[in-house]
């Protein structure tokens, strides 16, 4: 008679405990006690020939001694290093193996169960006792004792045949404003635990020994983890008390299916399209002659890049104009912003989405904004990561340096004031210290002896002739294949679990966008229109500044 022959036996023994006039929980116990009985005599080399007499004598027995002891699990609890509780009368019930998988089992329950268990079973207090030192209620208890009992019961039954999860990785961004500490990418980047729990309470609400079950690690080590996810609002809790991922994730699978039909359709109607742009580009460069900053060939690049791609994604955005743009949520962490993720599973094609990578803006748009010393001038920096002679992570270098400090050294740069006066502004000797890393990123350059801004500068009135041009190329593209472009990535958007519903519509637009811009600029290159004297780091950054009120 095996392990799981006798387990078989459980409901049996369970109808015949609570016949005797036993709670619930008295019945576990006996039933417990029972079950235990048989493996120490089947590992003492007993031969049972009647399971069920068998059991079923012995349950009776137990209960006519009036329960001499409770049920105790006869095992070895390792939650801290060294920690022995079992008494050694009862390590022989079962092999060492066995009372490994029970503490596996006993580990993986969520912390109030866990430490209910543990306290009942091996520190022998009272239903009343753990009530007080756990600051719940004995009902509350007393329920936990029995989920606890009939979780590790079902752990230990599935064992064997219960899937081993391949942990994976997950990319994260987010629309809006991070919080004061880099919320929300500060809270996952670089952990892996954390990225992993997101994944795997994603498609629907889960309890924290699911979890810990699922990435084979003791719910005390996730626990503080899953709090924190909780608390930075990366994670939901329900009543029940389990908790779910509480923002959009998509899977590079996903993420390829929409790779190949954006890049079709930008082909189709590359002609159209570029045709557009060409002739934005030429007005633009008329407009620069009469600007107050006269540019070289490098700054007028840079300018030209950067119209591109601001028509080509305001054109992506028209597809879905008529979805409500969402209103971001005022965070805990002073952020108002939405996380969106890519799940990249164990496995995933590395040189496929390798390739479509190279087809990605990293972050879209992005603008930053500072007054200088003094409130006299507002300047703003707007600016796209791409991949194509640009870096696709320009803040690389330190991230909060680069969006703090960036735009008061570039413009004490090009306004010709010492960098020892930094004019009122605090920039930290560390940001001058990568002033090297910004040349080679193309913001800044080598004049007569001193360094440059080598990035278009303009006035506000300046910028908003060439948003002018933009915004005509942009109505001209809508005009010309607009329908086809929305009704094209309605048919891709991203599906979302029914219980998730913090999910802005225009968030499950992301993966049918992604690449569309770049497909159209990477096909321009290739054909020798686009880019084609560069051969330096050419970032599309415009530097904006105005008086200030």
């Amino acid at each position: 008679m095996t392990t799981n022959e006798i387990i078989q036996y459980y409901d049996y023994l369970m109808r015949l405990a609570v016949s005797k006039g036993n709670s619930q929980s008295d019945a576990e116990d006996l039933v417990g006690d029972t079950m235990l009985a048989a493996l120490a005599y089947i590992h003492k080399g007993g031969d049972i020939q009647h399971p069920k007499t068998w059991l079923t004598n012995t349950l009776l027995h137990k209960h006519t001694d009036a329960l001499r002891k409770k049920y105790r699990t006869p095992v070895i609890v390792c939650l801290d290093e060294g920690m022995d509780i079992a008494e050694e009368e009862d390590e022989e019930y079962l092999s060492s193996d066995e009372a490994a998988d029970v503490r596996r089992e006993l580990n993986h329950l969520g912390y109030i169960t866990r430490e209910a268990l543990i306290r009942y079973y091996f520190g022998s207090q009272s239903v009343k006792d753990i009530a007080e030192g756990l600051g719940i209620p004995a009902g509350t208890v007393k329920s936990r004792l029995s989920a606890g009992r009939s979780q590790m019961k079902k752990g230990l039954e599935t064992m064997e045949t219960r899937e081993n999860y391949l942990p994976g990785k997950l990319n994260i961004t987010f629309g809006g404003s991070d919080g004061v500490r880099g919320e929300p990418i500060s809270l996952v980047e670089g952990d892996l635990i954390a990225q992993n729990l997101l994944i795997l309470a994603y498609e629907k609400p889960v309890s924290v020994s699911e979890l810990s079950k699922a990435i084979g690690i003791p719910s005390a080590y996730i626990e503080p983890i899953i709090e924190k996810l909780v608390n930075g609002e990366l994670m939901a809790q329900t009543d029940s008390g389990k908790v779910y991922t509480d923002f959009l994730i998509t899977n590079s699978r996903h993420t390829l299916k929409t790779f190949r039909p954006q890049l079709d359709f930008a082909h189709k109607h590359f002609d159209t399209v570029w045709g557009i742009l060409e002739k934005m580009c030429e007005m633009i460069s008329e407009m620069t002659s009469a600007f107050e900053q006269k540019m070289g060939t490098e700054e007028k690049t840079k300018l030209e890049r950067y119209a591109i791609l601001k028509a080509l994604q305001d054109f992506q955005y028209s597809g879905t104009g008529k979805i409500p743009a969402p209103q971001f949520p005022k965070r805990k962490d002073g952020g108002r912003w939405f996380a969106h993720a890519t799940a990249f599973e164990a496995g995933y094609n590395t040189k496929e989405y390798d390739e479509a990578a190279e087809y990605r803006i990293h972050g879209g748009h992005r603008t930053l904004r500072a007054v200088t010393a003094g409130e006299t001038r507002c300047v703003r920096l707007c600016e796209f990561d791409t991949t194509l002679w640009d870096s696709p992570h320009r803040y690389g270098f330190n991230r909060e340096l680069y969006f703090k400090h960036v735009i008061p050294l570039l413009w004490c740069i090009y306004a010709d004031i010492p960098l020892e006066e930094r004019a009122g502004w605090e920039i930290p000797n560390e940001m001058i210290f990568h002033m090297p890393t910004l040349e080679r990123l193309g913001l800044i350059g080598n004049g007569q002896e001193r360094p440059c801004v080598t990035i278009p500068v303009l006035k506000k009135a300046e910028y908003e002739k060439v948003c002018a041009a933009i915004k005509q190329a942009t109505e001209e593209m809508e005009a010309a294949l607009g329908e086809e472009y929305t009704s094209f990535i309605s048919s891709m958007k991203t599906p979302v679990p029914a219980h998730l519903a913090s999910v802005p519509e225009l968030f499950r637009y992301l993966d049918t966008t992604t690449y569309f811009v770049m497909a159209i600029v990477r096909e321009a290159y290739n054909k020798g229109l686009h880019l084609k004297d560069v051969n330096y780091c050419c970032p599309p950054v415009v530097m904006i500044w105005e008086e200030h009120n």
